[in-house]
């Protein structure tokens, strides 16, 4: 059949793809390996513009190898690489090796394999050695191509019209879920994909980590400074059925897919107007993203940024609710984020990595108040020099929602 996609079916272009693979080839040379096989879907969609269901290999030397099972017709009309229709992983094996000589260290990325897959690997490729490439690999897809940042910029401008118009639509008496549902809807007629990948999560990400009040402090199994009730033990965190009330702050986490590509970000709703503690927290929270926002530029070390925060907060008199409650707080500042959230680059306690140019960074900033929890979250990308780029641009600014408004 012919595949002739809407203009709104965005597909990546070969002068995007080629320079990635080039990348890749030039990390494997580095890190020793012959090449790697990548089976993650998102993986794929990265090294060859589509995730229909299959592998890619890329090698260190010679072409990439883009198998797919199902639907390689169709793969082969989203991505301007060249498509190999496979049966199964039996025949892909045989094409990896006879792409591979024999000894060849091959890179898995086996964070996401399951044990089963890699032993079956094991077993499919007699002769070639698997070796863990999580750590180069997640480097690499760190730092963002052009391509990634219009995505995201996208995201964040999505996201932004979203925030805009929650004052219209927080009410008092309003649940959470509610507020959710709301933004989902938003969010997908806006052409958000609406799902959320976290590398390797415990809970997949979810875009509607709505919390508020005194209850929305409470910790979870989410690695965050406080989750809510959520709606079940089954997943105890984010929105729930509880409703707001005046005076308490709303804590808006809500994250935004275009073509693949997510920003995260947090802002702080009021109804009413704000308790002196809620304002001091998010004083305290506008001042430690404009100092990473200056502070995020190439060389920077994730550790020393870390400690930076911590002394804003300090001064602040808030250290002991900054990232969450004593016992409870996480040891991050900031997380990466792109085509998945949960992987490098970090700000991170006593880290030694160094900030390079076009690494995105989710700037994960949270204090707990008595009234509740209040959070700031830009997503942002480091330039060459300078103030990093804020993709995110929705108001920096704690929002109080004047009662007869609402």
């Amino acid at each position: 059949m012919s595949w002739e996609f809407p203009a709104w079916y965005q597909l990546t272009p070969l002068e995007v793809l080629a320079p990635r693979v080039e990348r890749i080839a030039t990390m494997c040379a580095e890190e020793g390996l012959g090449g790697i096989l990548l089976t993650d879907a998102y993986d794929v969609f990265y090294a060859c513009g589509t995730s229909q269901q299959g592998l890619v290999l890329i090698p260190a030397k010679g072409e990439p190898l883009v198998l797919m099972r199902r639907h390689a017709e169709r793969a082969a009309a989203e991505s301007p690489l060249t498509v190999t229709p496979i049966s199964g992983l039996t025949q892909a094996a045989d094409f990896l090796l006879t792409a591979l000589p024999q000894g060849s260290r091959l890179g898995l990325t086996l964070d996401v394999v399951a044990a089963s897959d890699y032993l079956g690997w094991q077993k499919r490729l007699p002769g070639l050695k698997l070796v863990d490439a999580t750590g180069p690999w997640l480097e690499l897809k760190a730092v963002k191509d052009a391509w990634e940042l219009e995505r995201m910029a996208e995201a964040g401008k999505l996201a932004a019209s979203i925030y805009a118009a929650l004052p219209g639509l927080i009410k008092p008496g309003m649940s959470e879920a509610e507020l959710a549902g709301e933004m989902q809807r938003l969010a997908i007629a806006g052409g958000s994909i609406d799902y959320l990948r976290s590398r390797h999560a415990y809970h997949q990400t979810y875009s509607w980590h709505i919390s508020s009040g005194p209850e929305g402090n409470l910790p979870s199994a989410m690695d965050a400074p406080f989750n809510g009730w959520g709606l079940s033990p089954a997943f105890p965190l984010g929105a729930s059925q509880r409703r707001f009330k005046p005076g308490q702050p709303i804590n808006v986490d809500f994250g935004v897919s275009v073509g693949g590509y997510q920003t995260d970000q947090t802002r702080t709703f009021v109804l009413g107007a704000a308790p002196r503690e809620v304002r001091a927290a998010h004083a305290c929270l506008e001042e430690i993203e404009a100092a990473y926002i200056n502070g995020l530029v190439p060389g920077a070390v994730s550790g020393e940024l870390f400690d930076l925060g911590l002394e804003i907060a300090a001064r602040h008199g808030l250290s002991d609710s900054y990232l969450g409650k004593p016992g409870h707080k996480i040891r991050f500042a900031a997380h990466g984020v792109g085509q998945e959230l949960g992987c490098p680059p970090y700000i991170l306690e006593n880290s030694q990595a160094v900030v390079h140019e076009n690494q995105t960074y989710a700037l994960e900033l949270k204090i707990i108040t008595p009234q509740g929890p209040v959070g700031l979250e830009s997503t942002v990308a480091v330039r060459a020099s300078g103030p990093a780029r804020n993709l995110t641009p929705a108001p920096s600014l704690l929002a109080e929602i004047p009662l007869e408004a609402s």
